[in-house]
């Protein structure tokens, strides 16, 4: 069978994944993109909290982004921000985004499809979001699974609507000496850009607010869009030599178990993005440069990204003696990015780098568990380049409770990629030399399970980090900036109320290059029943709140984040109420979002300077399961 690894030493419980909600009989895992090695995800038996059940919600519990469902975003909290790719461009949609690591493997008994359908608001600016995945297997090792997901988010304020799809095939083939998992992915977002209100009375004054409706406010830009696509593919496959062990059970029976020795992995991984930028008419007004059309332009960048990566592992199962795994591998990368010129035409360049490096790990057992890796660029533009990291979890028993502990951390010299430095586009360009970004990382957290106690601690230290300063332009900050946040969860039980609580609470060294909300804190009281014998019934209502800062601003050209130090923002309660219902095999929501307009004084609801978010809205969903 795939050598697979039982938890996942290395999770950062802010980051929240997708949860999958199948049958005891369908097996699910995840892979590491690298190596290809199964990691085993409990099933989720426990339907609670499904009114948070999208990608902004799921990527973190603070966000700065323009308000509407599919629009570029960024964490307010700085160990959230993830980078699933080197491309510039693509980074804003990581919430939206599949790698890789991020897809669910299914091994199946009976084909097993789910459909989900969400819904909000009026039809004419309605947030819809359609999610369908079918998984079947041939056999007992041969898996197929489907993925389509779509959202089409029409956007309650004017030239806002967004839309997100990403659709998959893909699957995986275990055997005891070969297994394989293989995926081809297409994903292309696409975003109308109004550059926000032109003032921001529309909101905060009521006196303008009874005036207009969110759908006629007046907004920058009109006739103005921007997107991203992407379309990947990715194979891993190993060959383990090994032999066959007889084990006898206490039934008097036996079992045959194939133990691997050593395994040899080869992984390719394939990968094209591009992003445009696209004007009916130039609005010079909001744009500070204009450098190839005043009338109607198209900006264009992409990169290609060739991987391949061969690695030798001794098997841990073996190496009964010392108890770990190891692996060795080395890996090429090619690189092709092309972008306009300064005669608006297309050009090119490209790079080569090769890479080679090592893994010490230990996933088998229940008492500790450990990884740790290294990798250099040893040939190419960026030679030096390099990474080591290290994960290490256990638990003990503590009365009635086990306590888990889990330790991390990182050291990592890396260069610019490519457009940071350079891009040339018709209100951007820029050619820079930046420096290798130096950061060094450690962090660690305690839970105690059945206490429904979890409390962490990170600190992070970078040297020559990137940034986008005040127009919106790469900047570099060559001196050290220091970042601690510390996170707690906590749900406090009464019977069938539960109040779920979640706290981050950051300081960092230099607000000017690096602002960030100190406290930032997500709030859950629901109240739980069963009724009717089978309809599972949880009702509740749910508020997040993050301190006033400094949010970033927001560059339509460039679908990037940049400073600002005039406009604070926060403090405002994000109220929402909601009912979930389970019965069977389907689940359904209905929800209230930022019910506080109706009510609260405070109507200062912007997530990033003149971009609020939505006002009072319905939403309506429900994700049913089918078995045949």
């Amino acid at each position: 069978m795939q050598n697979r690894r039982s938890g996942n030493i290395s999770d950062n419980r802010s980051s929240q994944q997708k949860s999958v909600y199948v049958a005891p009989d369908v097996k699910t895992w995840k892979i590491d993109s690298r190596f290809g090695v199964a990691d085993t995800v409990a099933v989720d038996t426990i339907p609670l909290n499904f009114q948070d059940d999208n990608p902004v919600d799921r990527y973190s519990i603070a966000n700065s982004y323009n308000g509407n469902l599919a629009s570029p975003l960024q964490s307010k909290i700085f160990f959230d921000r993830t980078q699933k790719t080197d491309f510039l461009f693509g980074i804003p949609y990581d919430a939206y985004f599949r790698d890789p690591s991020d897809f669910y493997f299914f091994n199946t008994k009976t084909p097993y499809t789910n459909f989900g359908y969400q819904t909000g608001s009026s039809a004419q600016q309605a947030e819809d979001h359609v999610n369908v995945l079918f998984s079947m297997n041939d056999g007992k090792r041969l898996n197929i699974t489907g993925l389509f997901d779509y959202i089409y988010a029409r956007g309650q304020y004017s030239s806002q609507s967004a839309k997100a799809l990403v659709a998959s095939l893909y699957g995986s083939y275990t055997s005891n000496h070969y297994n394989a998992s293989g995926i081809l992915a297409y994903q292309k977002f696409d975003n109308k850009e109004n550059g926000g209100l032109t003032d921001d009375r529309y909101v905060t004054n009521p006196t303008y607010t009874g005036q207009y409706t969110t759908i006629n406010m007046p907004v920058n830009l009109s006739g103005a869009q921007s997107g991203y696509e992407n379309v990947f593919f990715y194979y891993n496959q190993s060959y383990s030599l090994g032999f066959t062990k007889t084990i006898h059970l206490k039934n008097d029976s036996v079992r045959k178990e194939f133990i691997p020795v050593t395994t040899f992995i080869h992984t390719l991984n394939y990968s094209l993005g591009s992003k445009r930028f696209h004007e009916t008419s130039v609005d010079t007004s909001f744009f500070a440069n204009t450098y190839l059309s005043n009338t109607s332009h198209s900006d264009t960048a992409s990169e290609m990204s060739l991987k391949n990566t061969f690695a030798v592992r001794l098997d841990e199962k073996f190496n009964r003696l010392f108890h770990f795994g190891l692996t060795a591998f080395i890996e090429s990368n090619y690189q092709r990015y092309m972008m306009l010129n300064d005669s608006d035409r297309l050009s090119y360049a490209s790079e080569y780098n090769t890479t080679i490096g090592g893994k010490l790990s230990k996933y088998e057992g229940r008492i500790y568990k450990y990884d740790f890796e290294g990798d250099m660029i040893i040939e190419g533009p960026r030679i030096g380049d390099f990474h080591l990291k290290g994960n290490i979890g256990g638990f003990f028993r503590l009365g009635k409770d086990s306590v888990v502990l889990r330790a991390r951390g990182r050291i990592q010299s890396v260069s610019p990629s490519y457009f940071w430095d350079h891009y040339y586009s018709n209100h951007f360009i820029w050619n820079n030399h930046f420096a290798n970004t130096f950061q060094s990382y450690v962090g660690g957290d305690l839970s105690l399970p059945k206490h429904h106690l979890f409390l962490g601690l990170q600190m992070a230290n970078t040297k020559n980090m990137l940034y986008f300063n005040s127009s919106a332009l790469p900047a570099q900050f060559s001196g050290n900036i220091q970042v601690v946040a510390a996170n707690a969860e906590l749900d406090l039980h009464a019977g069938p109320f539960v109040l779920a609580n979640k706290g981050v609470y950051q300081i960092c060294s230099n607000q000017s290059i690096l602002p960030l909300p100190t406290w930032s804190m997500f709030h859950n009281l629901y109240f739980t029943t069963t009724l009717f014998k089978d309809l599972n019934t949880q009702i509740g209502t749910s508020v997040s709140y993050n301190s006033s800062y400094y949010a970033p601003d927001y560059m339509p050209a460039t679908e990037q984040f940049y400073l600002q130090h005039q406009i604070k923002l926060g403090a405002y309660p994000l109220i929402n109420v909601y009912a979930n219902f389970h019965l069977k095999q389907i689940r359904i929501f209905v929800k209230y979002y930022n019910l506080g307009t109706m009510f609260l004084p405070n109507t200062n609801y912007f997530s990033i300077p003149h971009y609020p978010l939505n006002p009072m809205t319905f939403k309506f969903g429900f994700s049913w399961n089918f078995y045949s």
